[in-house]
């Protein structure tokens, strides 16, 4: 795959279910935050759009194989993917256990890689999704599951069905509506398509970067446990495309739920500890001031005296003093003039 081009190759992108009628179970407990249920498809056709836009940029064809937003049957998807002959068929869902919030600690968590038993290239492109997906927002990685599912079953080419979080996880569901996790999902589903072909990751325009005022104080080094994104501000979705390496070093100057901000301006995400070692500085022992005073008697001038033909014409601490009254003496008529210290 190495000398393919972006342009040559074509995704099947397959958003799952669909919004009417509603696939029966495909939606999120009532959320008594926000007063709804969250349909399944509502965040599988916002990140299979992010998706489709983010492939394109990189220069891909694609073929959309649930268009609208009507409940397309497996057989249609299937079919329009095969007779597209299209190179990889990924498809976006989230998950779902019993369909009630147990609440935290009980509730089914994570993402995970469907694919056909058989495995072959479907194992390998699945394998770096989810590498790409582990580095983004915190989620168990619940690898890949090998199992009989009619889309992966029936294309004829590499196909993985991802379950992006679980519905009835009360955290996890929020997330469905979250646009900056949809934002990020796409983003590394379309780097990991940009990884398994061997062409770069082309990113959207920029963000800006607000660099922190020179002031900041430092608060910490940090060392990278694995390769770690930069992202321009303290949110997903914010990915500047650049990368920190395993052993690199950074020196962090704020620290904001779970962000380190670089001297730069960039952030890097924690990740609970997992990627990367933080290093606090230590604030200094406050020690007391040194006492400098010293007895009276070191402290005198050191007074020198001015005799002039034997008269004491004055005694002196400074030498501009001294000098000023020897210079007056040379002027006048003398025979002797005495410098004495007191």
């Amino acid at each position: 795959m190495s000398n393919i081009q972006a342009e040559e190759i074509e995704i099947g992108v397959d958003d799952g279910h669909g919004l009417a009628p509603l696939t029966p179970g495909k939606r999120t407990p009532f959320i008594q935050s926000i007063g709804r249920f969250i349909p399944e498809n509502e965040f599988n056709r916002a990140v299979a759009a992010y998706l489709v836009k983010e492939l394109k940029r990189c220069g891909f064809k694609v073929v959309e194989t649930a268009p609208g937003d009507q409940d397309h049957s497996l057989e249609s998807r299937v079919k329009r993917a095969n007779d597209a002959k299209v190179d990889l068929f990924i498809s976006i869902h989230y998950n779902a256990v019993d369909g009630k919030f147990d609440g935290p600690g009980k509730d089914p968590e994570g993402f995970s890689a469907h694919i056909d038993p058989s495995g072959g290239q479907s194992e390998v492109f699945a394998k770096i999704a989810l590498k790409h997906l582990a580095k983004g927002t915190v989620q168990k990685n619940r690898g890949v599951v090998k199992q009989q599912l009619y889309v992966t079953a029936n294309t004829k080419m590499p196909a993985v069905l991802f379950e992006l979080g679980f519905m009835d996880n009360n955290r996890e569901a929020l997330l469905m509506i979250d646009k900056s996790f949809q934002q990020e999902c796409a983003q590394e589903i379309a780097m990991a398509v940009c990884e398994f072909y061997k062409v770069p990751y082309v990113s959207d325009a920029k963000p800006q970067i607000i660099k922190p005022p020179a002031s900041l104080v430092k608060l910490g080094t940090a060392k990278m446990l694995r390769e770690v994104p930069v992202y321009a501000s303290a949110e997903f979705g914010t990915q500047t495309g650049s990368k920190l390496q395993k052993g690199d070093v950074r020196h962090i100057y704020s620290i904001d739920q779970g962000w380190y901000q670089l001297f730069s301006g960039e952030f890097i995400p924690s990740n609970y500890g997992k990627n990367f070692d933080f290093d606090p500085v230590l604030p200094k022992k406050t020690e007391p001031p040194e006492d400098t005073s010293q007895p009276m008697e070191e402290h005198k001038a050191n007074l020198r005296r001015v005799v002039v033909d034997g008269k004491r014409i004055g005694s002196f601490g400074d030498e501009e003093n001294l000098e000023r009254n020897v210079l007056q003496a040379l002027r006048s008529n003398f025979k002797k003039i005495e410098v004495e210290d007191v």
